[in-house]
C-alpha cells in the first residue's frame, strides 16, 4: 500500500515538475505581462500601467471596461476607445508579442496590438500592426516601415476567442495563429532599435478603433520556438476556413488588363496596359491582337525606342505604359486615330499622360508628345503653378478620352491623390486647350482640370464616362480599391445631367466629397455594381473587377460595361470580362450577373421566374482581400410573390421585365433577364437589382 501511495506522490510531483519547467520555458525572456485582471498593471513590475485613449492614439477621452477573458479577465474595447503606453516595452531587434483577442467587428485596418512610430514632421514610419484584416484582406502582423506584410492564410473570425504571436529574430520573423506558424519570413523590419516607439491596444493613428475584447498580452526580449507559442495558444478553438473556391478561365476571353473599348469598321477592339489588345466581332469570342511589350509589338513596335521620352519622366524610367484610351479624331482633314496612355513606375511618384498617332486603328501607332505630368511631393509643378502636392492635385493616369453629347472633346483622368479630374480638349490638336506646343507643357498655372471625385488619396481610379440618350444622363465609372486579386477592385458608379458635373450616387452624395482617404469610408459612396462574389452551384465568379470602360450601342439600344477581372483560385490571372447593363427604372445602370452570351431584354413571364436562385448581396464595402468574397445565398422566388430560403421577402415582375425585390424592408429596381450560366451550361432566368442606398442584389435562378 505504501508502495502504490509513494509511486503516487513521485507521479504527481514528476507532473507538477514537467509543468513547472513548461511554465519557466514559457517565461524565459518575459518582459512585460498584461493580464487586465480588472486593472491595466504590468505584472511583472518592468513597465508603467497602460493609459486610457480616445480613438487615435494620444486622442482624449475614452472608457475601457473589463469583462470575461480568455484568462480570467479581458479588457474590452467599444470601438472608440484605445490603450496607450510610451515606455519602451520593445528596444531591439529580437523579440516576441503574443496575446488573446475576440472581435466583435472586424473592421479592414483596425489594429490590436499597434507599435511604432508615425511622425510626418521628421518623416519617420515605422511600425508594426497586428491586424485582423489587413491590405490583403487576412489577418496579418504588418510593418509600415517598407510595408512588409506577414500574412496568414485567412482572415480570423468574429465573436472566438484567437491567439496571435509574433517572434522577430534580426529580421526573421515567425506569425502565429492559435499556435500553428502562418507565415515564415526574412528581412522583416527593424522597427525599434533607433525609434522611441509609442505602444498602443485597439488604436493607431489613423484607422478604426478595435471593438472586441483583449487578454494575456504578454511581450518577451527574445524569440519564442514554436513549441512555446503553441503551449501559450493551449485550448485555442479550431477556427472554420472555407475551402477555396476554383474559377475555371473562360476559353472565349483574352488577358488584356485595363480593357478600354472602342468600335471601328463594325469591329470592337480593347487596348489596355502594357502594350495588350484584342479584338471581337460580337462581344463574345475575343482575338488577342498583341500582349507582350517587345520590338515586335505590332501596336507600338520597338516601344523602347518610340516612347523613350515618356518613360523617362518617373525617375526611374517607367518599364511599361498603363490604361489606354483610344479615339477616333472627329475634325476635319483629321481622321486619325489617337492612342492615349500613362507611363508610371511603381517606385516614382512621377507619372505623365502621352498621346501617340496612327491612320489605322491596330497600328503601329507613333509617339506624339506628353500632354500633363505629375511631380514628387513638393516639387513645383508648371500646370498647377505651385508646388505639387498628393492630397490636392491629381494622379496623372488613366485618361478617358471621349466626346460628349454637343461633340465637345474631353479628358477624364485620375487615381488616388487628388481624385478624378476632367480637362476640355482641342480637337483639332487632340491636346488640353491649355496647352502650350511651344513649352510643352499645360499653360502655367492653369491647372489640372475640374475635379469630379475623390482627393486626399481616396482609393478610386480608372474613371470613365458614358453618356445615355435615353435617360439623359452621364454616368460616371469608378474602381475602388486596388487591381490586385488581394486587392479588393469593385466598379462603383454616380451620374449628372452635366459633363463636368457635379456626379452624385443614388443617396444623393456628391462623389468630390469622398476625400477622407479612408478605405472604411468608401462605404458610403457610389453604387457599388459589382465586387467579388461567387455563384456556388455553378462554380462561378470574379475577384476585383475592375477599370472598366463601357459603351452603348444606338442601333439596339444595349448598354455594356467591360472589364477586366481575377477569378477565385486563379491567381492574378485575368480576363477582359464584357457584362450588359441594364437601365431600372429610377434611372440606374445595374450590370447582369453573367458575361454577355448575345442575350437581349424581352418581355418574362412570372411563371419563368419563379423558382430556386443562387442570391448574392454585393453590399458597399471595398472587399479587399480574395478570402473576402459575397458567396452566393439559397432562396425562392415563390408563385405567391414571396421569397424564402437564407433570405426573406417579396418580388413583383413591372411591366415586361422590370423588376422590384425587397428584402428585409430595402427595396431594389432593378430587371429580369434569362442568360446563360457558363457553369452550369445553360440558359437560366436572373436578375440584377439596385437600392436607393447604392446596394446591388443578384439572383441566378438554378
Amino acid at each position: 500500500m505504501r508502495v502504490k501511495k509513494l509511486s503516487l506522490v513521485i507521479f504527481l510531483l514528476t507532473i507538477f515538475l514537467v509543468l513547472s519547467l513548461a511554465v519557466q520555458a514559457v517565461d524565459a525572456g518575459l518582459i512585460a505581462h498584461y493580464q487586465f485582471e480588472g486593472d491595466l498593471t504590468d505584472a511583472e513590475s518592468n513597465f508603467s500601467d497602460f493609459k486610457v485613449t480616445g480613438d487615435r492614439i494620444f486622442n482624449s477621452g475614452g472608457k475601457i471596461n473589463f469583462g470575461q477573458g480568455k484568462n480570467g479577465q479581458a479588457a474590452v474595447f467599444d470601438g472608440s476607445s484605445g490603450l496607450f503606453l510610451a515606455e519602451n516595452l520593445i528596444d531591439d531587434y529580437s523579440y516576441s508579442i503574443a496575446f488573446w483577442l475576440r472581435a466583435d467587428t472586424i473592421n479592414q485596418f483596425t489594429t490590436t496590438f499597434f507599435a511604432g512610430l508615425s511622425d510626418q514632421e521628421s518623416g519617420i514610419e515605422s511600425w508594426i500592426s497586428f491586424v485582423p484584416q489587413g491590405p490583403s484582406g487576412r489577418t496579418m502582423l504588418w510593418s509600415g516601415n517598407n510595408w512588409y506584410d506577414a500574412d496568414g492564410n485567412f482572415k480570423i473570425p468574429e465573436d472566438q476567442w484567437v491567439h496571435l504571436a509574433a517572434a522577430v529574430d534580426q529580421g526573421e520573423v515567425h506569425f502565429y495563429i492559435n499556435g500553428t506558424e502562418h507565415f515564415r519570413g526574412s528581412d522583416f523590419p527593424d522597427v525599434f532599435s533607433d525609434v522611441e516607439a509609442k505602444f498602443a491596444l485597439g488604436v493607431n493613428y489613423w484607422d478604426n478603433p478595435f471593438e472586441g475584447k483583449i487578454d494575456d498580452l504578454r511581450i518577451y526580449d527574445q524569440p519564442l520556438t514554436a513549441e512555446e507559442v503553441e503551449e501559450l495558444a493551449a485550448g485555442a478553438e479550431k477556427i472554420e476556413v472555407k475551402a477555396e473556391t476554383k474559377v475555371d478561365l473562360d476559353p472565349q476571353s483574352v488577358s488584356v488588363h485595363d480593357p478600354m473599348i472602342i468600335k471601328e469598321n463594325g469591329r470592337f477592339y480593347v487596348f489596355g496596359s502594357h502594350l495588350a489588345a484584342a479584338k471581337s466581332e460580337d462581344l463574345i469570342e475575343w482575338k488577342q491582337i498583341s500582349g507582350d511589350w517587345d520590338a515586335s509589338n505590332p501596336i507600338i513596335p520597338n516601344p523602347e525606342e518610340e516612347l523613350q521620352e515618356t518613360l523617362a519622366w518617373p525617375e526611374p524610367d517607367a518599364e511599361s505604359t498603363w490604361a489606354k484610351s483610344p479615339i477616333k479624331i472627329r475634325a476635319k482633314d483629321t481622321n486619325k486615330y489617337h492612342l492615349y496612355f500613362s507611363s508610371a513606375h511603381w517606385e516614382s511618384e512621377r507619372s505623365n499622360i502621352s498621346l501617340t498617332v496612327s491612320d489605322n486603328i491596330e497600328g503601329p501607332y507613333k509617339f506624339d508628345r506628353i500632354l500633363i505630368r505629375k511631380y514628387e511631393e513638393g516639387q513645383y509643378s508648371r500646370e498647377a503653378g505651385e508646388n505639387f502636392r498628393h492630397q490636392k492635385h491629381p494622379g496623372v493616369i488613366d485618361p478617358h478620352v471621349f466626346y460628349d453629347k454637343n461633340d465637345r472633346l474631353w479628358m477624364l483622368y485620375g487615381s488616388y491623390a487628388g481624385g478624378l479630374h476632367l480637362l476640355e480638349l482641342d480637337e483639332e490638336t487632340g491636346y488640353p486647350e491649355n496647352y502650350n506646343p511651344e513649352t510643352g507643357y499645360l499653360e502655367e498655372g492653369s491647372g489640372y482640370g475640374k475635379k469630379l471625385a475623390g482627393g486626399g488619396h481616396s482609393p478610386i481610379e480608372g474613371g470613365y464616362i458614358l453618356y445615355n440618350p435615353e435617360t439623359d444622363y452621364y454616368y460616371l465609372y469608378m474602381s475602388f480599391g486596388t487591381l490586385a486579386a488581394d486587392g479588393g477592385y469593385n466598379i462603383r458608379v454616380a451620374r449628372s445631367k452635366n459633363v463636368d458635373g457635379p456626379y452624385l450616387d443614388p443617396q444623393g452624395t456628391d462623389l468630390r466629397e469622398y476625400d477622407s482617404g479612408s478605405w472604411a469610408d468608401a462605404v458610403n459612396y457610389g453604387a457599388k455594381l459589382i465586387g467579388n462574389f461567387v455563384f456556388e452551384k455553378s462554380e462561378l465568379g470574379y475577384l476585383s473587377p475592375g477599370h472598366n470602360s463601357a459603351y452603348y450601342d444606338q442601333s439596339s439600344g444595349k448598354s455594356f460595361v467591360i472589364f477586366h477581372s481575377r477569378y477565385p483560385g486563379q491567381g492574378e490571372y485575368h480576363q477582359v470580362r464584357v457584362h450588359q447593363t441594364i437601365f431600372n427604372q429610377k434611372g440606374w445602370p445595374v450590370i447582369t450577373p453573367h458575361a454577355y452570351n448575345g442575350e437581349s431584354l424581352s418581355a418574362v413571364s412570372e411563371e419563368k421566374i419563379s423558382g430556386s436562385y443562387q442570391f448574392v448581396n454585393h453590399g458597399r464595402n471595398i472587399q479587399n482581400g480574395y478570402k473576402e468574397i459575397n458567396y452566393s445565398e439559397e432562396i425562392k422566388l415563390n408563385a405567391d410573390g414571396s421569397i424564402s430560403g437564407e433570405v426573406r421577402g417579396s418580388w413583383k415582375l413591372i411591366d415586361d421585365y422590370f423588376a422590384e425585390i425587397t428584402i428585409e424592408g430595402e427595396t431594389y429596381y432593378g430587371a429580369f433577364i434569362s442568360q446563360f450560366d457558363r457553369g452550369l451550361a445553360k440558359k437560366v432566368m436572373t436578375f440584377s437589382a439596385l437600392s436607393d442606398k447604392g446596394v446591388t442584389v443578384w439572383g441566378s435562378k438554378y
